[in-house]
């Protein structure tokens, strides 16, 4: 059984496990089923892990693992529990394990498979929660209700699909350049220009408590602390839907709650944009700050007239970013100049903002100029940005990134020695500390300087090393 702790399972398996009702079916999923090689279920496991030794943030986060890896999700739906709360700080928290595990495949948009049992009878905030991911999820109401030995049957069915899909280790290769083309035409046939989109449809969960406070505070402690993208958007998940437990527009007037609103859907703009949340979704980096606009906007409107204790500025360089993320994934081009575009308008507003941060918003216009093929106006934006932050004494991390944009300017510039010179000084600066992230992008911008300068090997090493970067901090965006 150990051995099996370190392999990878192409199907995953959720629902609510201490149920006398699903423990069974379960039990026979994992050893009937699965043949105890493919299928992973939770329990099965746990005698073999120190449990003890772990809160309940790492189960969670290796619940997580879990799903990512697996090919196939399926989930089934019984009994009437939402599930066992995750603890935080001790205190039971709003999420349960079962929701974390929804809430991971809602996020990866991975092959989904809901079976209903017969006996399933939602308790609201189990419904509510199944509501909130309709967009990732088939809708339950609509399913057939199966009894136990049906859904082992199709349950075998979608296993054996999978199994039967499975291909060589040559044709995975091939297959990240193919989903990249698959995603983006599903992109663009998704995702329109549309500023509408909010996080989560803009769904609160009213219920009988407020948002409490000894679960949000040592979450942003966690927050601040953890490196890796992929955990951070967990905790943020858990952060997000206990302030669901009240509005975020003009239905609520507690300034504490709303200063957690705004912090949370910033860091969480931040880490999808790491992890690639790149698209029109409501779990996407532009709906969280489409959703952040608005609580600032009902921030400035509690603060009028008032010392400002919190942040109220229209989140321009943000939300240009995400939407050039979006526009780099568009083939058709109109359709990638009105996203371009539209970014340099909101841009441009945070710009005419006095006191706001020059020099990160120039970063993102000389990459929107680079993207557009205004070589020249983006080499004059990094210059700047470089000579900004050298003269203001900038954290050595901010002068590296302002190296490696500069210099991949200059490889759009046909200038390849000076692009891998300013290319190999930012990323000695960015391994001096900061995101890894920025790492990550910096060493793959070094492999592509050292690959038009002829050092195959050298760009090898540099594209293996962001690869490792990427997978260790949960930047999936950078792989």
């Amino acid at each position: 059984m150990s051995n099996l702790l370190n392999k990878t399972f192409p199907v995953f398996v959720s629902s609510l496990c201490r149920s006398a009702e699903l423990e069974p079916l379960r039990e026979k999923i994992y050893n009937e089923v699965g043949g105890k090689t493919c299928v992973y279920i939770d329990e099965q496991f746990k005698k073999d892990r120190d449990i003890l030794r772990q809160d309940d943030l790492e189960v969670a986060d290796e619940l997580i693992s879990r799903v990512r890896e697996a090919n196939t999700f399926i989930c089934i739906l019984g009994g009437t529990s939402h599930g066992s709360a995750i603890k935080v700080d001790g205190h039971p928290s709003s999420v349960s394990f079962f929701e974390i595990e929804l809430f991971q495949a809602a996020l990866l948009e991975k092959e989904m498979h809901v079976f209903v049992r017969d006996d399933f009878t939602p308790e609201p905030r189990l419904e509510t929660l199944l509501e909130v991911l309709r967009f990732a999820f088939p809708e339950w109401r609509d399913l057939k209700r199966q009894s136990e030995s049906d859904i082992l049957l199709g349950v075998k069915r979608v296993v054996d699909r999978t199994l039967h899909r499975r291909v060589s280790k040559q044709w995975l290769k091939l297959r990240a350049p193919i989903n990249r083309l698959v995603q983006a035409f599903y992109t663009r046939a998704r995702n329109r220009p549309n500023p509408s989109v909010f996080f989560l449809h803009g769904t609160t969960e009213p219920r009988n408590k407020e948002p409490r406070l000894e679960i949000l505070r040592p979450l942003v402690t966690a927050i601040e602390h953890q490196s890796n993208e992929e955990k951070r958007l967990s905790r943020l998940w858990i952060g997000l839907r206990e302030l669901m437990a009240c509005g975020y527009y003009e239905d609520i007037r507690d300034e504490e709650l709303l200063g957690y609103w705004n912090r949370l859907l910033t860091e969480w703009a931040g880490a999808g944009a790491w992890y690639g949340l790149h698209a029109d979704t409501p779990l996407g980096c532009l709906a969280a700050l489409n959703s952040l606009t608005r609580v600032r906007e009902r921030l400035g409107t509690l603060y009028r007239g008032k010392n400002e204790s919190g942040d109220t500025a229209f989140p321009g360089g943000a939300l240009a970013s995400s939407k050039y993320s979006i526009a780099k994934r568009l083939y058709v081009k109109s359709d990638r100049e009105a996203r371009l575009n539209d970014a340099l308008r909101d841009l441009q507003r945070s710009l005419d903002i006095p006191g706001e941060d020059q020099s990160g918003l120039l970063a993102i216009r000389g990459s929107i100029f680079r993207q557009m093929g205004r070589i020249a106006e983006c080499i004059k934006d990094y210059d700047y940005v470089l000579r900004i932050r050298k003269q203001t004494h900038a954290p050595v991390s901010q002068i590296g990134e302002a190296l490696c944009e500069l210099g991949f300017g200059y490889l759009r510039d046909l200038s390849p020695r000076k692009g891998l010179s300013f290319c190999q000084e930012g990323v000695e600066m960015l391994r001096q500390g900061g995101r890894a992230g920025f790492l990550a992008r910096g060493l793959r911008k070094l492999a592509v300087a050292y690959l038009v300068n002829g050092r195959l090997g050298k760009a090898y090493e540099s594209r293996q090393e962001a690869r490792t970067v990427a997978i260790k901090h949960g930047a999936l965006d950078q792989l």
